[in-house]
């Protein structure tokens, strides 16, 4: 398995399960049922979106993957389901996280780190 975003391996930070991979299909306008209950598709084009889960992470790795998702858009390489290994274009948002623990020396353990992976 493989998944870099602009080149950085993130893997390791990874949750076990937390890669969760989902097709999506784009349908054109006319797409739908008609009157007579049948459905006429019209797909016009397939996405791709990862659902990403990290373990916890210290201050250090949770920045490390957070400065990797920032840019508006990013390259990512990963492993998928349906092209085989895969270099495209993907943006990210909505990316909660929950300082848990907090340790004498300041650092912290950054819990439930989450965010999408949406290609363009």
């Amino acid at each position: 398995m493989v998944l870099k975003i602009n080149g950085v391996d993130i893997l390791p930070y990874i949750a076990d399960s937390g890669i969760k991979w989902q097709r999506n299909d784009i349908e054109a306008p006319d797409a739908g049922r008609t009157l007579d209950s049948d459905m006429h598709r019209n797909r016009i084009g397939i996405k791709i979106r990862l659902d990403i889960t990290c373990r916890p992470l210290s201050t250090a790795e949770a920045r490390a993957v957070m400065s990797a998702i920032l840019p508006e858009y990013v390259t990512v390489q990963y492993e998928d389901l349906i092209y085989g290994m895969r270099t495209t274009q993907m943006y990210s948002n909505n990316v909660p996280a929950v300082c848990g623990t907090v340790y004498p020396d300041g650092d912290a353990l950054w819990e439930d780190l989450s965010f999408p992976l949406i290609e363009v």
